[in-house]
């Protein structure tokens, strides 16, 4: 009974957490957007502790935008299990010119990259 009780509450805090990132992407495509430039990228391979076949790529977007012409920094991260895809990943954002950037209008240093802005043109909305 006891370890049921802590699958239960394992299962409810990954629903939780997966259910609260799905809520602020929902909510970052009303924010206004900036235009964003990355600074840099990496891929690192993390072990998973004592699990064995837990390691995986994390792959790191560091970007910058303005608004209101102050200067704001964001991470935006991504794990893969596999190295190629995590440098393709990479790639599409390392390729662009100019990023999207939405941010939230009562907290600016809060902000997101989402994906279907990636080719989207950068709007006018700060």
């Amino acid at each position: 009974m006891f370890w049921f009780t802590i699958s239960i509450l394992f299962l409810t805090g990954v629903a939780a957490l997966w259910l609260r990132k799905r809520l602020r992407m929902k909510q970052a495509r009303s924010w206004p957007t900036a235009t964003g430039a990355v600074a840099a990228t990496s891929v690192t391979l993390r072990s998973g502790g004592a699990q064995p076949g837990s390691a995986a790529y994390y792959a790191e977007i560091r970007y910058s935008y303005v608004v209101a012409g102050q200067n704001y920094p964001g991470t935006l991260r991504q794990r893969f299990i596999l190295k190629g895809r995590a440098d393709k990943w990479i790639e599409n954002y390392a390729n662009c010119k100019q990023l999207t950037v939405r941010y939230n209008p009562r907290k600016t240093k809060d902000s997101l990259l989402l994906a279907d802005d990636l080719d989207a043109p950068i709007s006018s909305s700060n």
